[in-house]
């Protein structure tokens, strides 16, 4: 079996479970984010997948939970599942790229969602991991700098390359683990 048919770039046959669910997730996406759009979120929650949504959302995050802890006892799914696929997709927006899982326990993000951007040396994000650390350092920055930083490097990259644009995994968003080289071999530091 090849790294397209276990992550679903290529046609789905024999999936193992894990990366039937990725799958099955991203199928969700649209719905979900307009769900999350249109009902879990406060109508003053900006939600048009720009800088200052982010500054929004984070503020949001900030307000329902005091901490990191209160987060994790959460037992509202439906909105962690939303703010995951918002966060992400708001960077793969900007700077290209899809959606992945690696279950490798050497990995940092080990069986999370993550995204990975169609950047020089791209680094793994993970979205729920970008919320427990919202809630641990309490800045209100913590989804900007990271927009800002990629918004960044992709100017950079276009200056350096011109005619170059970010390119956006096809749908249903999945990235073949044979395409993530690298970006793959960290695990914490």
């Amino acid at each position: 079996m090849t790294d397209d048919e276990r992550t679903g770039a290529g046609e789905p046959r024999n999936l193992p479970e894990q990366d039937s669910a990725l799958l099955e997730w991203l199928a969700m996406m649209h719905p979900r984010l307009a769900r999350f759009e249109d009902f879990l979120t406060p109508r003053e929650v900006v939600t048009d997948y720009t800088r200052e949504s982010l500054v929004s959302l984070e503020q949001l995050i900030i307000d329902r939970w005091p901490d990191r802890h209160a987060f994790a006892q959460e037992q509202d799914t439906d909105f962690n599942d939303g703010a995951t696929r918002y966060i992400g997709e708001t960077y793969l927006r900007i700077g290209g790229g899809g959606w992945f899982v690696n279950h490798d326990p050497k990995f940092l993000y080990s069986g999370r969602l993550c995204i990975l951007l169609d950047v020089e040396m791209p680094v793994p994000i993970s979205p729920l991991n970008l919320i427990t650390t919202m809630l641990s350092r309490r800045t209100g920055n913590v989804l900007t700098r990271i927009w800002d930083g990629q918004t960044k490097k992709i100017a950079e990259r276009r200056l350096a390359e011109p005619g170059w644009e970010p390119v956006r995994a096809q749908f249903p968003g999945a990235i073949p683990l044979s395409r993530l080289g690298s970006a793959l071999t960290p695990s914490v530091r």
